[in-house]
């Protein structure tokens, strides 16, 4: 390394309110000229580093190309985050999920990231558990979704040019047990009851219409037609981001008819004069009430698309009232149970009947 210049840095290294650059000359058609090489206000290690890499072409004179400062993964979760505000609705997800992540992988170069280094990170998180609830084991699927946003972050650093590709793309998931759990009618009259006015119009509706918590609690009272019976959601109201439309019974009809309008709010659902923003609580409240057990409010779009196939409801209609793009995540909250197995075995007997009765008929009339 060579000596300290002057101001005390290794000769050709500087620094000012900029950060750190490279100071040397250089030969150009016989004329001495000046070069510096501006690397940004990187660590001074770093800075070091890059000198060290290029003495010898310093001391050859030759000409240097700008040093890029080494992408900190911080700084390519905020660009990230900064795209989610503008593209994504799962946008407050991202900032929590991403607020974990910044804490694990902090300052450290984005390029350093591989896929150990990721399954290290996975292993810390389910040792962790859940903080909020008491340390409670996490599921996979909170895992997936820690790991989701990690894929994320690192293809939009490939697509600005921070990576050369993604180093974790090949990082598999852990395997999810999807959920089946729908209510009897039983259990459903049962949490009706000990839900609150405002609570059984929300359960009632996501029972009976498929919708998301997220489209129901965010409802405006322009989204209702009640002369058409439907709702109207716009393609920013979704989480697909595409329009829909959601029928509506004489019964549900009446039972938004019947909310009580806060004035200057243009929400159907409203507490104290505000947007309802989140009923866990209170939903959790009155399963135990109800003694409805592992049963969670997202359960009830299941039950909604199960009760439209039970009812004979064409697939593709029921996927056009849910809001299912593919058929692999509709199959996922169509719960096929006991019964419908055996109506299935049903309905082969009564074609096999029918057709060994038109048997024994044409063989009489011979």
């Amino acid at each position: 390394m060579p000596k300290p210049n002057v101001h005390g840095l290794p000769q050709h290294l500087r620094k000012d309110e900029k950060g750190y650059f490279l100071d040397y000359f250089i030969k150009e058609r016989g004329l001495r000229k000046r070069r510096r090489v501006r690397l940004g206000e990187i660590p001074f290690v770093q800075a070091k580093k890059i000198l060290a890499k290029h003495t010898q072409d310093i001391v050859e004179g030759r000409f240097l190309a700008d040093e890029k400062p080494e992408t900190t993964f911080d700084e390519a979760a905020d660009s990230f985050l900064a795209y989610s505000l503008a593209r994504r609705r799962s946008h407050e997800n991202d900032v929590q999920i991403a607020k974990r992540l910044k804490a694990y992988f902090g300052n450290g170069p984005l390029r350093s990231i591989n896929p150990d280094i990721v399954e290290g990170y996975l292993t810390q998180r389910r040792k962790a558990g859940n903080q909020a609830r008491n340390g409670r084991a996490l599921s996979n699927a909170t895992l997936n979704r820690d790991l989701a946003l990690l894929k994320c972050i690192t293809r939009r650093a490939v697509l600005n040019g921070l990576l050369d590709r993604n180093p974790i793309e090949g990082v598999r998931g852990f395997k999810e047990e999807s959920r089946d759990r729908t209510l009897t009618q039983e259990e459903y009259e049962a949490l009706l009851k000990r839900c609150s006015p405002r609570l059984k119009a929300v359960v009632q509706l996501a029972y009976w219409t498929g919708m998301r918590r997220g489209e129901i609690l965010g409802l405006r009272w322009d989204q209702v037609d009640v002369h058409q019976k439907v709702i109207n959601l716009e393609a920013t109201d979704t989480k697909t981001r595409e329009k829909r439309e959601i029928p509506l019974t004489e019964m549900l009809v009446n039972l938004l008819q019947k909310t009580p309008r806060t004035v200057g709010s243009p929400y159907v659902f409203t507490y104290k004069g505000k947007r309802v923003i989140s009923i866990k609580t209170a939903f959790r409240k009155a399963c135990r009430k109800a003694e409805v057990k592992d049963f969670r409010f997202h359960d009830l779009r299941h039950c909604a698309v199960t009760n439209l196939r039970k009812a004979g409801v064409n697939d593709s209609i029921i996927m056009s009232i849910s809001g299912h793009k593919t058929y692999a995540m509709f199959k996922r909250y169509n719960r096929i149970d006991r019964k419908d197995r055996v109506d299935a075995l049903k309905q082969v007997e009564r074609l096999n009947d029918t057709g060994m009765t038109k048997a024994r008929e044409a063989k009489v009339s011979e």
